[in-house]
């Protein structure tokens, strides 16, 4: 597939919705006309800024991109890895796609979300499928379902009892630039981001293990086309995790493994062609439903 390579215009800023601000990015198609909008929800430390190539990319292929940074992570506010509750990241999810929406509200609507935010994604179609009522489809990569090395129940049940004791004590959990991507340049980009933080109150870690376990155990109740990817090299999620959900989602799901990647696949060596599967699939997605859409319009015709 061919890019549009058409300039692609940038944006940040702060939107404030029921008095809740949270800093936005935004990757729209400037010299032509978007034909989907996608919203990013990002993984567990990180923040919208930092999938800046992901969303030029696509904006050059034609595809408005729109993050923010969830509570507690990047430029929005909150204590760092802290939360109230999994619903309150939940509800940051439902207000990123709200304004997508909002902003290009007769587009085909994706949304994509990495690692903790595969999680988010996936669990808020099974738990609220009334808020994605509309998409066009979802994208995952590297989905926070199964940590690649999972502690031993009794170590996990600790964690739990003391996540309601004393749920924002928060833990270091350093990571290893190379376990992200094999890119010495996006490796050090991470190192020099300010703007991302490696500590997880105990509220949030249960919160995540629970929710991905959840989800696994509930894929059979996905109503909608889900595209989920996954390196064959991460080792900080669980790959066989992934493909479990896919297999076990009555046939909404389209599993991809891409051999030789680790954990970021939108940083990896491998990203461009990433992005033009990514890009495929949406297009793919979009005929579908206007095929689908198209008897109905007849008939009412």
């Amino acid at each position: 597939m061919q890019p549009y390579l058409s300039a692609v215009e940038n944006s940040s800023g702060t939107i404030t919705t029921d008095g809740v601000p949270r800093f936005y990015h935004s990757w729209i198609p400037k010299s032509q006309s978007a034909w989907a909008a996608l919203t990013l929800v990002h993984g567990f430390g990180d923040h919208g800024g930092r999938f800046v190539g992901l969303g030029t990319s696509l904006a050059s292929f034609g595809i408005a991109v729109h993050a923010i940074d969830l509570v507690g992570h990047g430029r929005s506010p909150g204590r760092r890895g802290c939360i109230d509750s999994y619903q309150q990241l939940l509800d940051d999810v439902c207000l990123s796609l709200e304004q997508t929406k909002s902003n290009f509200p007769r587009l085909p609507q994706f949304a994509f979300g990495h690692s903790m935010g595969g999680n988010l994604i996936l669990n808020l179609a099974l738990r609220r499928p009334t808020e994605i009522l509309g998409l066009n489809g979802l994208i995952v990569t590297s989905p926070m379902l199964r940590a690649a090395k999972m502690p031993k129940e009794r170590i996990m049940d600790a964690g739990r009892w003391l996540a309601l004791k004393i749920p924002n004590w928060r833990i270091k959990t350093p990571v290893v630039v190379t376990k992200l991507s094999q890119d010495r340049r996006a490796q050090d980009a991470y190192l020099r981001d300010r703007w991302v933080h490696r500590n997880m109150s105990l509220r949030l870690a249960a919160n995540l293990v629970d929710s991905g376990m959840w989800a696994l155990e509930n894929s059979y109740l996905l109503n909608s086309k889900a595209l989920l990817m996954h390196g064959s090299e991460d080792t900080l999620t669980c790959v066989k995790a992934t493909k479990e959900f896919a297999e076990t989602s009555n046939g909404f799901s389209t599993f991809k493994l891409w051999n030789g990647c680790r954990h970021d696949l939108h940083d990896d060596l491998q990203r461009e062609r990433v992005f033009d599967y990514m890009t495929h699939w949406m297009k793919q997605q979009c005929i579908t439903t206007f095929k689908m859409m198209r008897p109905s319009v007849v008939e009412a015709a």
